[in-house]
């Protein structure tokens, strides 16, 4: 018996007849236009419309389903078709996909009916629906049947491939053992609950603690769950690039044993593309005839089995046939069964990749570093108008086109407008507003329009046009769960619609899909975590405790007020427990502060002192070599040091410095959000539907930094070191819960700390 498919008489078209140049992307309006003009054509016609159409053929020794909708049948002796489409103007003859669209309806009712010849139409409209030109010609059964065929046979054989490729890859994924030797403490429970979410179509919370190893446990069941049909692809989502590399590698590990799947990395445009610059072929070279060479870049990656199609490949594959990378990065997504991509590409609605979401659900999400997806989601749905931005964006346009274009104009008013916001106040402000206020999002409603114009032009307007489609998105979606926002900055003024409740959009992208895991090594208290996500009551929870012995982490709880009033007063306070902590256990360290102000107080404090290790300073203005230093200090130097950074930054989280790269960190403060009208109105809304607005807004975010600035001390099964926690919040009984409970508290005393350190060293020696 022959394999079957089914296809949509748009996919087969598309297949064959595609426009060669990468060109924009016809837009949501220009789509609206397009629905109303085929409405109001089927409308004032004869006939039926809309009649679907189902039939199968038999092609290269396969069973193909073709099915579609006309646009408008009528029955008779010779059945009618036509194909209605939007135009600009008349053409003097269809457009060749246009027709074979046609013949492909045509050819199916010629099976069905059966009939000896049909009449065949393709009709461009107005928006009102009027003809602009018909072209019309009657067809006899075996040229339609014959010219279906033509197209069919390069489509089945694709799909035969394809079909063989997987057939393959399923009994790779069937025979794939674990890819190491043993499972680490917990990774096997952790395995069996991600395939169970999938196989329950699922959201799965899991809080994993450094060194579970997560992204081979969550990858190596899902890949299971793919093997068995249970998904058909799998998008890992990570926050940060570098966070790829984990799961490069485990792929990697699965390869050698014996795995046979596609698996691509999808980054972002402007760091693939060799010289970013408009995609279209009056401005991008390989923009023009890129996909009449994209099939060959494709095959040349397909061949490279038994390896993750990274940024290196595709650039080479890019460049060996002078592609665009982003595109054919887009297009490997579509083949792939695993895609390692930014979290923007899944819940972004202007990052999102259409061609995943919108075409399939049979998907699973594995989201890496979960807890950054609440304030990722927030900020995607979240839109502002920038008065001195826009005022920026104008002069630009008005010293190449001058001041009188309508663009101009528009931005003027909008910018008037703004300006007039909140009265004439001269000092700096923020405030919440009850409402949006009247006429704004007309007047940026006008400026984005006027603004893809420019675009459509080739005229610069690309960040006025981004800074828009924001605010336009956020004013479309605006209602209680989103706060009106008025920054003053002199006679400047930022207008913010605010998502305080990005769960919404998380749980709207993942439902129907088959399956989503949430991971962190900070994701708690998982109850809480999940409502932030988008949980449900169906949704499961999943923790498991550090693999490591907890004997091997030493915290020291010291009392100290570092708030914001007492922090001069404290600095030197904290400079001594810092000088205590480097000599108790001499090696390298790094201290986290709250900002950028504290942390320069307590270095006034310790330049000079004896017996100190060399000070590693982060500035708040240091670039890409000079961040690459810092780390490389501690991942190359030997020798004590002792680092002082902020928390919730570069070096707070993402990091790995085992053994004695790293031997110990001290974190002041509690990491809580600075107080403002944002994380007032967030709280207010936390407040609303979850019970405990301040919990859920400040102090479990602000833990979450102390919890990774933390985990950067004990990375591996022999590390062993001491985190210093100075402020007296800590033995609040409501943040002390949200330490882990394997943590070995010794309160005020870090020689103790240190003494124990050494005592376990020496037990576990002896025992050795």
């Amino acid at each position: 018996m022959g394999e079957t498919f089914r296809v949509s008489v748009r996919e087969l078209v598309a297949f064959s007849y595609f426009p060669p140049d990468i060109t924009p992307a016809e837009d949501a309006e220009r789509m609206l236009a397009g629905g109303r003009a085929h409405r109001a054509r089927q409308a004032g016609a004869a006939g039926e419309s809309e009649k679907s159409l189902c039939h199968a053929f038999s092609c290269l020794g396969a069973d193909v389903t073709v099915y579609g909708r006309m646009d408008l049948f009528e029955d008779g002796d010779v059945p009618f078709v036509e194909e209605i489409k939007l135009g600009a103007q008349a053409r003097f003859e269809p457009l060749p996909e246009h027709w074979a669209q046609a013949v492909c309806y045509g050819a199916m009712l010629a099976r069905e009916k059966p009939c000896e010849r049909v009449r065949l139409c393709v009709c461009y409209v107005d928006e009102a629906g009027e003809a602009l030109s018909r072209h019309e010609e009657t067809l006899d059964r075996d040229a339609l049947v014959t010219a279906l065929q033509n197209l069919l046979e390069p489509w089945t054989a694709c799909a035969l491939r394809e079909s063989a490729y997987r057939r393959d890859r399923d009994a790779s994924l069937r025979a794939l053992a674990f890819p190491y030797e043993s499972y680490r403490k917990g990774q096997r429970e952790l395995a069996v609950q991600v395939y169970t979410a999938i196989r329950r179509k699922k959201r799965l919370f899991a809080s994993l603690p450094t060194g579970t190893g997560k992204s081979a446990a969550v990858l190596y069941p899902a890949l299971k769950a793919l093997g068995e049909g249970l998904t058909g692809k799998v998008l890992y989502l990570t926050a940060r690039n570098t966070a790829r590399q984990s799961p490069v590698h485990a792929l990697e590990r699965m390869y050698r044993k014996g795995l046979r799947a596609r698996c691509t990395v999808l980054t972002a445009k402007e760091k693939l593309c060799p010289a970013p610059t408009r995609c279209h072929p009056d401005f991008c070279p390989r923009a023009k005839g890129h996909y009449l060479r994209q099939g060959d870049a494709v095959d040349e990656l397909l061949a490279c089995r038994d390896v993750v199609w990274t940024d290196e490949r595709i650039h080479r594959a890019a460049e060996h046939h002078d592609v665009c990378p982003f595109e054919l990065a887009l297009a490997l997504v579509e083949l792939a069964d695993v895609v390692l991509m930014d979290l923007n590409y899944a819940f972004d609605p202007f990052a999102q990749v259409k061609r995943l979401f919108q075409r399939r659900r049979d998907m699973t999400l594995l989201v890496d570093e979960a807890h950054h997806a609440v304030e990722r989601v927030r900020d995607s749905l979240s839109g502002s108008l920038d008065s001195r931005e826009l005022a920026r964006l104008r002069a630009e346009h008005g010293k190449q086109a001058g001041r009188k274009t309508p663009y101009y104009r528009a931005l003027t008013a909008l910018i008037r407008a703004l300006r007039e916001l909140g009265g004439q106040e001269e000092r700096s402000f923020e405030r919440t507003l009850d409402t949006l206020p009247e006429g704004i999002a007309q007047r940026a409603e006008e400026a984005f329009g006027l603004a893809v114009q420019q675009l459509a032009q080739g005229e610069g307007a690309a960040d006025a046009a981004r800074m828009l489609m924001g605010f336009r998105y956020a004013a479309e979606h605006l209602d209680e769960d989103y706060a009106v926002l008025l920054e003053g900055r002199g006679r400047e003024r930022t207008l913010t619609l605010y998502c305080l409740l990005p769960g919404r959009e998380i749980a709207r992208v993942t439902r129907g899909l088959r399956g989503a895991v949430f991971f962190s090594a900070t994701l708690t208290p998982l109850p809480a975590m999940k409502r932030l996500l988008g949980g449900e009551e169906a949704d499961a929870c999943f923790s498991l405790p550090s693999p490591f012995d907890p004997r091997h982490l030493q915290v020291v709880r010291r009392r100290v007020n570092t708030g914001y009033e007492r922090r001069e007063s404290t600095a030197e306070q904290i400079a001594d427990a810092l000088r205590e902590l480097t000599a108790a256990r001499p090696g390298s360290y790094i201290a986290y502060f709250p900002s950028y102000a504290y942390l320069s107080l307590v270095l006034e404090r310790l330049k000079g002192a004896e017996n100190l290790p060399p000070l590693l300073v982060q500035r708040r203005d240091m670039e890409g070599d000079e961040q690459a230093a810092f780390l490389e200090a501690f991942e190359k130097e030997k020798g004590a040091k002792l680092g002082l950074c902020v928390l919730g930054g570069l070096y707070s989280e993402g990091i790995d410095l085992p053994g004695e790269r790293l031997i110990g960190a001290a974190v002041v403060g509690m990491g809580l959000p600075v107080p403002s009208a944002r994380l007032a109105a967030v709280r207010a809304c936390y407040q609303r539907h979850f019970g405990d607005g301040f919990a859920y807004a400040c102090r479990i975010p602000g833990m979450h930094k102390v919890l990774q600035a933390a985990g950067r001390v004990v990375r591996s099964e022999s590390d062993r070191g001491i985190v210093l926690l100075l402020d007296d919040r800590y033995y609040d009984p409501a943040y002390a819960a949200l330490l882990p409970d394997s943590w070995q508290l010794c309160d005020e005393d870090i020689s103790l700390a240190a003494q124990r350190l050494e005592e376990t060293a020496c037990k576990e020696g002896g025992e050795g």
